[in-house]
């Protein structure tokens, strides 16, 4: 949960299939009954931190503990220096709430959720199938979750679940929304270029799931999308790297044009 979030893994930049194709791939060769392929072990230190981890849920929950899940960059082993270690910790009974520990060089962000919960979520969460889909079990009784990562594995071979007209319709008049008041405050450029930084967040998100496709890794956006529509990802990188207000909202307007370009406006009521 990495900058307040559990963060989905790099993995879906690789190929030029879709998610959904690049997973039926890997089930292929690892089998459906593994969620995600086998690891190598995690360095000295970060076996030290998690068994540490371990011991403060376990000791902390006792009873109603079900499983802790290792997620995120630890569990890719993709760890960076200021990287937190994130869990998911499955609970019996009702629980949705977050931890943070410090342990030796590394926050801890521990995320407690009961286990009927975690199932249901798997099914209708854009982000959660992404999170389990390269985790790991630490501890768990009765394969709770060994039974979730298979659920999680076997929704994100699935896909996101397609837009409807109205949804599309919603995405395009949200982005249009901040693109139209970073354009009124052209005169206070510091006000533009914070609203203009909330239309770009909305795009980015909205071609995913116009797309039909997973989110990637905050850092693997501008990749992913060059990768699947060059000409997106060139617009996308010139309204960033921008120095003009001007510029780069002449930049937005056609980023808008282009992701939104077969999306009718609401319909009017006049």
């Amino acid at each position: 949960m990495e900058n307040g979030t559990f963060e989905p893994g790099p993995d879906q930049t690789v190929a030029e299939a879709s998610p959904v194709e690049t997973a039926e791939r890997e089930s292929a060769v690892h089998g459906d009954e593994a969620p995600a392929p086998a690891k190598k072990a995690p360095a000295p230190e970060i076996e030290q931190i998690l068994a540490k981890a371990v011991r403060h849920v376990r000791a902390k929950r006792g009873g109603d503990l079900a499983a802790i899940i290792l997620a995120g960059s630890a569990a890719r082993d993709t760890l960076m220096p200021h990287s937190d270690v994130d869990l998911l910790v499955l609970v019996l009974g009702k629980d949705n709430s977050h931890e943070l520990v410090r342990v030796l060089t590394r926050n801890v962000d521990i995320r407690y959720l009961g286990v009927s919960v975690a199932e249901e979520q798997v099914q209708t969460s854009p982000r959660l199938p992404i999170i389990l889909r390269k985790a790991q079990v630490l501890f768990e009784l009765e394969s709770a979750g060994s039974q979730l990562l298979h659920k999680a594995h076997a929704r994100f071979r699935q896909g996101p679940p397609p837009l409807t007209i109205h949804e599309k319709i919603r995405l395009r008049t949200e982005a249009l929304h901040w693109l139209g008041k970073a354009e009124d405050r052209q005169a206070e450029p510091a006000i533009a270029r914070h609203l203009l930084s909330i239309f770009l967040d909305e795009s980015i998100s909205a071609f995913y799931q116009l797309r039909g496709f997973w989110p990637a890794s905050p850092v693997e956006h501008l990749r992913f999308i060059a990768q699947r529509d060059s000409a997106l990802g060139d617009l996308l990188k010139q309204a960033l790297s921008a120095t003009d207000p001007a510029d780069q909202l002449a930049t937005a307007r056609r980023i808008a044009d282009h992701l939104f370009k077969d999306i009718p406006s609401p319909a009017r009521i006049d």
